[in-house]
């Protein structure tokens, strides 16, 4: 709620805004539980099929996520413009006639790509190092046209302003891959590993299936009882000069809109699919031309982008959702003109704030992180393998952190353009050092590689954001403060976890117990210095609940 006080505050919007802001808030949070389901799904997935299993499950996804983005990565926010602008401009019919325009060549791109992959499925997983894979790539290929499908129709409901049904079709989508992801794979494991994951990725598209009929249901729906949608406020004002235009707009000119739009914001999306993809090529094939065994060189590939993966994923989605509430906070001072810098003093705080303690609890405990979770998948051996790797990556988590603050203030100053050139950089940068680091240090030398390229693309994004503006960080709030209370934090899980040692508890609550004191520590510390005026913030609640803003967190 705090984050929405910062949003109503800084842009003095009118009751249409905010109820768009609580809508947008609304989905921010659905999105954080989705991402967090689809995060720990990896978890007991890798207790089921191991550390091969997860390699290649692995290996399937960067070429499928690269497909995803070309086949509609920036087709959401394209529908989304286009729908709002002519819901503004009163022209509904071609606010509608946009679903098909968007539609058609999607589907058409889409069925290619399937097809394509169901074709060539063997001789790509052989250029990646392990034809098992194929049958992977054979379960999950369907999703990519459900996946179109599903774009668009987000896209039209968010055009509207209207996020509950995309918020929901994100929730489908994780819970009904947890459920049937984590049932087909276990079933379907007495017939060998690679049908496990196979079983896994049938969950996958299966998922995508259900998200489509329940938007497609949702529209129906929408269209027949003739929902009232709010427009978005600041298109109005974005589009006023425009209210001359004909009520009647072709396909071709809605067609032009539409991809002109979204074909900057697939190449962006594609930077870091692509470099996974090259990595899904690289890594396997280093490991073995170094002397591994083809399942051994999968199985250390698995380790690095599945377990250590999903533990650096998972921070991220906090960042990138902080991000996003405050962009349109940021986004409208800008444009007035206004001085942003204490909305962005307030996003700094926030991500720090959280990624500083993830950051050092990954680098100090990554053995104790590593064996709670994962000690029935992997052996010892690789357990110690993805703790060296989670130490090494655990840096990638803060460079994130920064990455995502200074997308946001870039963005806000309409400069999208930058994070995306200062990221191809980055991937340049990890590509170059892939086969010198894993010819070094093995696997382990791709985690050092990934860290230099989240590193570099921030050091650089940051400084480009820091021409644009000045991005009013409190170091005393948002790094002094939290590197104090996590050390607290580390000191009261290591003096939990010693006391606990001898005790006939299992490891695993163990370590809850000690992360639990970890966390309550550093709350305790962050309260208590004063970080978090908990009496603004209460009193800006009360505030808002009077109908008064809010004032900046």
């Amino acid at each position: 709620m705090n984050l929405f006080c910062v949003y109503c505050h800084t842009t003095h919007v009118n009751e249409k805004t905010k109820s768009f802001g609580r809508s947008a808030v609304a989905l921010a949070s659905i999105g954080i539980i989705a991402k967090l389901i689809g995060a720990l799904y990896r978890v007991p997935l890798t207790n089921i099929v191991g550390a091969e299993g997860m390699g290649l499950y692995q290996m399937v996804f960067p070429l499928y996520t690269v497909l995803l983005t070309f086949c509609g990565g920036g087709i959401t926010s394209a529908v989304a413009r286009i729908v709002a602008k002519y819901t503004a401009l009163g022209n509904e019919g071609a606010a509608l006639r946009t679903l098909k325009v968007a539609f058609l060549p999607l589907f058409v791109v889409s069925l290619l790509c399937t097809l394509g992959v169901i074709l060539l499925r063997n001789a790509i997983s052989g250029i990646q190092g392990n034809t098992d894979a194929g049958i992977a790539y054979l379960a999950i290929c369907p999703s990519l046209v459900f996946a179109g499908g599903i774009n668009v129709l987000r896209g039209y409901f968010q055009g509207k302003a209207f996020m509950v049904p995309s918020g929901i079709s994100q929730l489908i989508e994780q819970v009904i891959k947890l459920a049937l992801g984590l049932y087909l794979s276990k079933a379907m494991l007495k017939y060998g590993v690679k049908y496990a994951v196979a079983g896994a990725l049938v969950g996958v598209s299966l998922s995508e299936l259900c998200a489509l009929l329940y938007l497609a249901v949702r529209f129906l729906i929408s269209k027949r009882r003739r929902v009232r949608f709010v427009a978005v406020a600041a298109l109005k004002a974005e589009t006023a000069a425009e209210f001359a235009v004909p009520q009647s707009v072709t396909d071709k000119t809605l067609l032009k809109e539409l991809y002109s739009f979204a074909l900057s914001v697939t190449l962006g999306s594609l930077v870091l699919p692509l470099t996974q993809m090259i990595d899904s090529v690289l890594v396997i094939n280093l490991l073995m031309y170094g002397g591994a065994a083809r399942g051994d060189a999968t199985a250390l590939f698995g380790l690095f982008v599945g377990p250590v993966g999903t533990l650096i994923n998972m921070p991220t989605v906090f960042a990138l959702s902080v991000s996003i509430a405050f962009l349109p906070a940021i986004t409208t001072a800008v444009e007035r003109g206004e001085d942003a810098s204490e909305i962005t003093k307030s996003a700094a705080k926030w991500i720090m704030l959280f990624v500083i303690p993830v950051t050092f609890g990954f680098l100090l405990f990554p053995e104790r992180v590593c064996s709670a979770l994962y000690s029935r998948g992997l052996t010892a051996e690789q357990l110690t393998v993805a703790a060296r790797l989670l130490r090494v990556q655990a840096i990638s988590v803060f460079y994130i952190g920064v990455l995502q603050l200074a997308t946001t203030v870039l963005q806000g100053h309409n400069k999208a353009h930058k994070p995306v050139v200062n990221l191809i950089v980055g991937a340049c940068v990890k590509v170059g050092l892939t086969p010198f680091l894993v010819r070094m240090f093995g696997i382990v030398g791709a985690a050092g590689a990934t860290a230099a390229c989240y590193a570099v693309a921030a050091t650089l994004t940051a400084r480009s954001a820091s021409k644009r503006m000045a991005i009013g960080i409190s170091a005393i709030d948002s790094f002094v403060k939290p590197i104090v209370g996590t050390a607290l934090g580390a000191a009261a899980f290591i003096g939990v976890a010693a006391a606990l040692n001898n005790t006939v508890l299992p490891e695993l609550w163990q370590t809850v117990i000690s992360g639990t004191a970890f966390l309550c520590v550093y709350c305790a510390f962050i309260v208590m210095t004063g970080v978090l005026d908990m009496k603004t913030l209460i009193a800006r609640r009360l505030r808002r609940g009077d109908g008064h803003g809010g004032g900046a967190a």
